[in-house]
């Protein structure tokens, strides 16, 4: 007999197991009985099924997440688009508060150059005495000029331009507008148009000349975001130091106001921190030393019945109904 060679035997092997599973198999379907195909099928169907809801629960997991991706993208872009136009009305009211106060400047050169002209003229003329003042150039005040500038500008544009605050060492340098009521201003820029920003504005209920307000109020959105309108003042919260050195400058064009900081707390907007009008000068008196009171810090101050509060309010952004008060009391006045 012929001798296999080890590639036969190897396939033989093969054939041999090929055989078999086939019998097995066979034997297997054959025996198998409808129920048992039944159950196998429902068993595939269940797999294929649950593979397939996985699958969807992943591709809704990840596109949910793409499109808070692209939200929160479009939020931060809206909120660097804003931020930007608002450093680019800043810069342009500041290009126009320099036009101002150059024109005045100049006006000013001219008023002092021909008073001199008149004063020797009338020194040279035996027969004539001529009383002309000379302005005193010394009492200038570049400052209040700069800040004054622009509200007097735009005024002239947008007669609900109602001054200027200044926070200094805090970046709140803005103009400050007053509607007829107080949502004018809660979402418009000064010109009227839509920002989420709205303006700084002051209360309807204030007369625009200050010492006529015993509480002069004004309101601004905490942006904090973007660090931004009234969120600096939070600051102020954690920073005890600055808190007791801080004041407050708010321009018109009556003059430059300045007031001293002196208490901050957060508190229900049913609150009436923001009262401007009084019975009395005991509930005036009252209200003042209440502010005082429920300040975080605590100052040394005495209200009389012809103290001048500043209130400055925003929100707290917890969503809440909370808002933060703000108050200072003037110190001085200059125009």
């Amino acid at each position: 007999m012929k001798k296999k060679t080890a590639g036969e035997k190897g396939n033989s092997v093969l054939n041999s197991a090929w055989s078999n599973k086939n019998t097995e198999l066979t034997e297997e379907l054959t025996n198998a009985r409808p129920a048992d195909i039944s159950h196998r099928n429902e068993i595939t169907k269940k797999k294929l099924l649950k593979t397939a809801l996985n699958g969807a629960v992943r591709y809704a997991a990840m596109l949910a997440c793409f499109l808070v991706f692209l939200g929160a993208s479009g939020y931060v872009a809206s909120y660097a688009i804003q931020y930007m136009e608002k450093k680019q009305q800043n810069s342009q009211i500041s290009e126009l508060a320099e036009s101002i106060v150059d024109s005045r400047m100049a006006e000013r050169s001219q008023q002092s150059a021909g008073n001199a002209a008149n004063a020797a003229l009338g020194q040279s003329m035996d027969d004539f005495v001529i009383d002309i003042p000379v302005e005193n150039n010394d009492t200038y005040n570049e400052y209040f000029e700069q800040k004054r500038a622009p509200v007097v500008g735009l005024q002239r544009m947008y007669p609900d331009v109602y001054g200027w605050i200044d926070v200094p060492g805090t970046g709140i340098d803005y103009i400050v507008m007053q509607g007829r009521d107080n949502k004018d201003y809660l979402y418009a820029d000064y010109d009227g148009s839509y920002t989420r920003y709205g303006s700084i504005f002051a209360d309807c209920r204030n007369s625009r000349n200050i010492l006529r307000n015993r509480n002069t109020v004004i309101y601004g959105h905490n942006m904090n975001t973007a660090r931004i309108m009234f969120a600096p003042l939070l600051d102020f919260v954690t920073d005890e130091e600055a808190f007791r050195n801080q004041h407050i400058n708010v321009i018109t064009p009556d003059g430059l106001y300045t007031y001293e900081l002196f208490s901050i707390y957060d508190t229900y907007a049913s609150y009436n921190y923001i009262q401007t009008d009084f019975e009395s000068d005991e509930e005036f008196i009252d209200f003042c030393n209440a502010c005082r009171e429920k300040s975080i810090y605590k100052k040394d101050i005495t209200f009389t019945k012809d103290s001048k509060l500043l209130t400055l309010s925003t929100c707290t952004v917890r969503g809440d109904g909370m808002r933060w008060a703000l108050h200072a009391v003037l110190i001085s006045v200059s125009n």
